[in-house]
């Protein structure tokens, strides 16, 4: 990973080769079988979420018990490390979703936790927010590359009135991710192909 320094710099947490690209085939094939759910979003001040496709656009794949306890084992291994990284005390890991991003699908800037009274248990509960990519921008195993779709942080640089950074992060088959859930991120739209991915939380 070309950026791996400025991102370090930046405070975020990566891990190359989480999952095994033989691993990343077979949850790609199980996605891609399953029926999906549109994603929602939850409006400020409202405790439930509701589907707005100008504001997400993605789909929910539910996956096998054996597929989710992988990934729960996967996570938990690295829970130490991540730990020791954000210097925080962690129980455990929110659910994981696995996510398929069609062409033309996206997420616009938002936060995974805010100071919103109405939000529910869960989403005030947690501590760092985790993404693991499944597929890349070139060839992996199966030739799923996907063009566009990039994770990009945003930030300002010499506090509120400074100038706006849009950082994106290079996927890479298999890596993690993570980050404080209060940083603003967004996934840009899809140009070709389909982006896989897990999202969950430590709480």
């Amino acid at each position: 990973m070309r950026n791996a320094g400025i991102y370090a710099g930046l405070g975020l947490f990566t891990l190359r080769s989480f999952l095994e690209a033989e691993a990343c085939r077979q949850i790609r094939r199980e996605m891609s079988s399953s029926l999906l759910t549109p994603a929602m979003v939850r409006p400020v001040n409202q405790a439930t979420g509701v589907v707005n496709e100008t504001a997400r656009r993605t789909g929910i794949a539910e996956v096998s018990a054996k597929t989710d306890a992988l990934v729960d084992s996967r996570l938990l291994a690295i829970k130490p490390a991540v730990e020791s990284h954000f210097r925080v005390q962690l129980a455990g890991c929110q659910a994981p979703q696995f996510y398929i991003y069609d062409e033309g699908d996206f997420f616009l800037p938002h936060r995974d936790r805010d100071t919103d009274p109405l939000a529910p248990d869960h989403v005030k509960a947690r501590q760092i927010s985790i993404s693991i990519f499944l597929n890349d921008q070139t060839d992996g195993v199966d030739r799923e590359p996907y063009r566009g779709g990039a994770l990009v942080f945003h930030g300002s640089r010499g506090g509120q009135s400074g100038a706006t950074l849009a950082i994106p992060l290079e996927s890479e088959e298999g890596m993690c991710v993570a980050f404080r859930p209060e940083w603003v991120h967004e996934v840009r739209p899809i140009t070709a192909g389909k982006r896989y991915s897990i999202v969950t939380w430590f709480y």
